[in-house]
């Protein structure tokens, strides 16, 4: 199995590799610029070609782009989602060009209801594909939300939903937050519980367009809405929980990725992709 983190680019694309290899991760998640900002830096090709050198020599395995956290793709304001659809298309280019292995981002919100925040979803990323798709054709990969306000793709039905009117299904993927699927309702603390929801996401959407597992623990309780990373067994899904994730068969081909709260001490950053390792073994 491949676990790993969201590691930093600071100082260029590729020094992600060299905290990567301290953290002893297989697969890890990146951003291109800065989360906060519309603007999308431009990379040069002597630094695509430096990050693909430095993955070359690197662990390793799978590379995922997060997008910033501006764009909104499900918005009421069409002004709102046509900044968002070019923010989205300068972020995959880039992805593409590095060669990583998808382009992942959240759905955003809509507060005009949630039938019209998946009507303007679907217009949104089949344009996105359409733009990518002769020249930049990373997989988009769609993740699910933790629920709060008007946000969209918080459950499994409206990422089915989403999904049923995508037009180029091969340009898609789907990530799950663990986090994110707890505290908007979804327990996965049990097999039980993970069957079921393994059953509802082949049935709506399909397992095999399951491309990436965000692996954190959740701070509040199930259906809370509230987004906040705990670390592995310090949250409310648990030890337990996570044992019964790892050991899902469905799920073992698919790399782990932590966005659990960091110290910037490996020694203690380490603590949770260990007990990733230690209970998949177990």
């Amino acid at each position: 199995m491949l676990f790993g983190y969201h590691v930093s680019t600071a100082g260029g694309l590729h020094k992600c590799f060299a905290e990567a290899e301290v953290l002893g991760a297989t697969a890890i998640q990146i951003f291109v610029g800065s989360p906060q900002m519309w603007a999308t830096p431009a990379v040069s090709d002597k630094e695509v070609e430096k990050f693909k050198t430095a993955w070359k020599n690197s662990p390793v395995k799978k590379v995922l782009v997060h997008s910033a956290y501006l764009p909104n793709p499900s918005s009421h304001k069409a002004s709102l989602r046509n900044l968002s659809l070019k923010k989205m298309k300068d972020e995959a280019k880039l992805a593409y060009a590095i060669q990583a292995d998808g382009y992942n981002f959240h759905c955003g919100s809509n507060q005009e209801g949630e039938n019209e925040g998946i009507a303007n979803a679907i217009i949104t990323l089949n344009r996105l594909a359409e733009l990518t798709n002769d020249k930049w054709p990373v997989k988009l990969i769609l993740e699910n939300d933790a629920g709060a306000g008007n946000r969209i793709g918080d459950t499994i039905e409206e990422l089915g939903a989403i999904w049923k009117g995508l037009k180029n299904k091969k340009r898609f993927g789907f990530t799950l937050d663990t986090c994110h699927l707890f505290v908007s309702g979804i327990d996965v603390r049990t097999k039980k519980d993970i069957s079921a929801l393994l059953a509802k996401f082949d049935k709506l959407i399909g397992l095999k367009h399951l491309e990436f597992i965000h692996a954190n623990d959740a701070l509040f309780p199930l259906g809370s809405k509230k987004d906040r990373h705990a670390n592995i067994g310090k949250g409310e899904i648990g030890i337990e929980g996570f044992k019964n994730l790892l050991h899902a068969g469905k799920l073992k081909h698919l790399p782990f990725i932590l966005e659990t709260p960091r110290t910037g001490d490996p020694k203690q950053d380490l603590k949770d992709i260990r007990a990733l390792k230690h209970l998949a073994q177990n």
